[in-house]
């Protein structure tokens, strides 16, 4: 526990130091497999240095069929495999790095997982004598179990790599649509912001135009040459939609408006009076060379929206005569129709949803033309951004351009200001409207973006499961039949190759192991040594065959008559000895002889021919202190007092009669 309790400080202690220098580091997240190996590399160093010492003094033992080098290996190979899960892991679940309470926690999990698994899976709960009495299938199972295991942790380690190097691409890919979709951002806005500035121009050129100022003058002429000059330039801008002069009393003294075919002039009978109009008190409450745009809605005729929808922007600027009186204001109707037309070519040469909204959150242009002008009409006013993506708008408004990356995708935004550079001493934040461009990326497009190449790392994932599946289970086999060979040399070093049971050399072996426990539990301990009578006259008659069959029949009965704490040993010829832990009392281990001199008072029968052999037994009780070799002098003096008191008999050595 001592050497396991080290091991784990060490192990935390490291990885925290190594995390710590990491962050200082600020390795990008690109290169987040040199991270990975730095840390697993560092950390296995450490945990095979660690174990090499703990070992030298004799603190742990390797698992059985382990030698020390391929210990140390193993060693380094699962705290590498540990660090190498977790480093991937982390950036799977967002934590960061950096953050000493991270550290501190990932350094903690991963200590108590390298030292659990590599007590449980790497190290003998026992010394090397005592781990030699597992059974075979228990090391075969075992074998297979590690290895299945083995397979497991590489494939997860494996699969979490290929997430990670997912996450990074997605990313990777994240950042530049993010990126390239920011630029179509900044060129549709800057071509919008053209297109107004265009007719805030001409607005303000026809508000200070001469036949203009003639016609204010009383040049009834001057008003034909100024219809005229409308009439021009609605010829040559063919998205202007309408130009007007509209009066002091809102009155329209000259509108040019166009039809089908071309633009006309609006006869006399059908001018209006706008007085009422927003654009129009608006225009009148500026002053001499300011310009005034209007928000974008639709044309409105007569006091109804003029069907099918027209989308207008309409810029005005007061007129004044020589004398510096206000007489009226020029009105251009621009038609946004090419305009949102733009828009829909623009988004089809980008790879997220184009939103144009005006500063209420309402759609202009976008995915839901169903809610398009919905703030037009009162019965739709409730058809605004906010209402389908909660949140959003709030986000939109905080900055003039930015991303916001929400549970509905992410939402790049950039704020168009109409007329932004246009003279900027004179701009007033209530005459210019503000739209905001939108562009939604769902998720689900990264995702689908990368489908091919995360088909691609499933498909490799599965071939090298396949792959490694297949040579895991090839080598398990290898591995199985090695071992197999291993146990068998073992056994024919420890065991008796006639009867099966362990040799001299494994008897002292166990004896010593016994003897430990007995002096740690108190449990005492007891040696049976026992020689067979009459067997020489048998190999002398019946031949070596018939003495082996003999020595053979008569290791099952004693087998028999014996626990299965106890072990039974063949010392050599027709010798035997017995190791009884936790013994009993004199009268128990009497009873134990007895039943064994009653086992070979059966004849054996050996081709039909029934051959008779006894037991001489000796019994000798360890006592504290004694050594081996004394306890095993006292049992055997013990069965020569049995030979020589008739055979066939038992005695206890004197210090068993204590």
């Amino acid at each position: 526990m001592p050497a396991m309790l080290l091991l784990f400080l060490i192990l935390a202690v490291t990885e925290f130091s190594v995390m710590q220098l990491l962050s200082s580091l600020a390795i990008e997240s690109r290169y987040f497999w040199l991270e990975t190996f730095i840390d697993a590399s560092a950390v296995a160093i450490v945990a095979a240095l660690t174990v090499k010492l703990i070992q030298t003094r004799k603190r742990i033992f390797p698992e059985r069929f382990r030698n020390s080098d391929a210990l140390l290996f193993q060693v380094a190979l699962v705290v590498f495999g540990i660090e190498s899960l977790m480093m991937l892991l982390l950036p799977l679940i967002n934590l960061d790095h950096s953050s000493t309470l991270t550290c501190l926690l990932d350094a903690f999990v991963f200590a108590s997982l390298s030292t659990l698994i590599i007590r449980r899976c790497l190290l003998s709960r026992t010394s090397r004598s005592e781990n030699n009495r597992k059974s075979w299938q228990q090391v075969k199972t075992q074998t297979k179990n590690s290895l299945l295991a083995l397979y497991l942790f590489s494939l997860c380690l494996f699969m979490l790599f290929l997430m990670n190097v997912y996450q990074q691409q997605y990313r990777i890919y994240e950042t530049h649509l993010i990126d390239r979709e920011s630029q179509q951002l900044g060129l549709i806005r800057d071509e919008l912001n053209r297109q107004v500035a265009q007719v805030t121009l001409d607005v303000q050129v026809l508000s200070r135009q001469q036949h203009l100022m003639a016609a204010l003058n009383g040049n009834e002429f001057s008003f034909f040459e100024l219809s005229q000059d409308y009439l021009n330039l609605a010829l040559i801008k063919p998205n202007y939609e309408q130009i007007r002069f509209i009066d002091n009393q809102g009155n329209e003294q000259i509108r040019i408006e166009r039809n089908q075919l071309s633009p006309y002039i609006t006869p006399t009978s059908d001018l209006q009076n706008k007085a009422g109009r927003y654009y129009f008190d608006e225009t009148m409450r500026l002053s001499q060379g300011d310009v005034y745009i209007s928000p974008l809605d639709l044309n409105m005729e007569h006091g109804r929206i003029e069907l099918p929808f027209k989308p207008i922007i309409r810029s005005a600027s007061p007129v004044f005569d020589d004398n510096g009186n206000k007489r009226g204001i020029t009105v251009i109707n621009l038609n946004a129709s090419p305009l949102l037309n733009h828009l829909q070519h623009a988004d089809e040469a980008i790879s997220g949803e184009l939103m144009l909204l005006n500063d209420q959150g309402y759609w202009l242009f976008g995915e839901k033309r169903a809610a398009a002008w919905a703030f037009m009409f009162p019965q739709y006013q409730d058809r605004t951004v906010e209402k389908l993506y909660p949140g959003v708008w709030q986000g939109v408004q905080a900055d003039h351009s930015g991303t916001l990356d929400t549970e509905y995708g992410y939402f790049l935004y950039s704020t168009i200001e109409t007329g932004a550079g246009f003279q900027p001493d004179k701009l007033f934040p209530e005459q210019w409207p503000t739209w905001k461009l939108v562009i939604r990326i769902r998720h689900e497009q990264i995702t689908n973006e990368l489908a091919e190449i995360a088909l691609l790392m499933v498909i490799f994932f599965t071939l090298v499961a396949g792959v490694t599946g297949v040579g895991t289970l090839l080598y398990s086999r290898a591995k199985v039949k090695n071992l197999q060979a291993q146990e068998e040399i073992h056994h024919l070093a420890h065991h008796d190759s006639l009867t099966g049971l362990c040799n001299r050399r494994l008897f002292i072996e166990m004896l010593e192991l016994e003897i430990a426990h007995a002096r740690r539990d108190k449990s005492g301990l007891a040696v049976i040594y026992l020689d067979l009578d009459r067997f020489k006259p048998i190999n002398d008659q019946y031949g070596h065959e018939a003495g082996d069959f003999v020595l053979q029949e008569v290791s099952e009965r004693l087998r028999g008559v014996l626990r299965e704490s106890d072990t039974l040993s063949r010392i050599g010829g027709d010798e035997f000895a017995a190791i009884l832990p936790a013994p009993g009392s004199h009268a128990q281990l009497q009873s134990v002889a007895e039943r064994i001199l009653s086992a070979l008072e059966k004849p054996i029968i050996f081709r039909d021919q029934p051959l008779n052999v006894g037991i001489s037994i000796g019994i000798a009780r360890h006592f504290i202190g004694q050594p081996p070799e004394s306890l095993m002098h006292e049992a055997d003096q013990a069965m020569y007092r049995s030979k020589q008191a008739g055979r066939n008999c038992f005695h206890f050595a004197s210090t068993a009669m204590i």
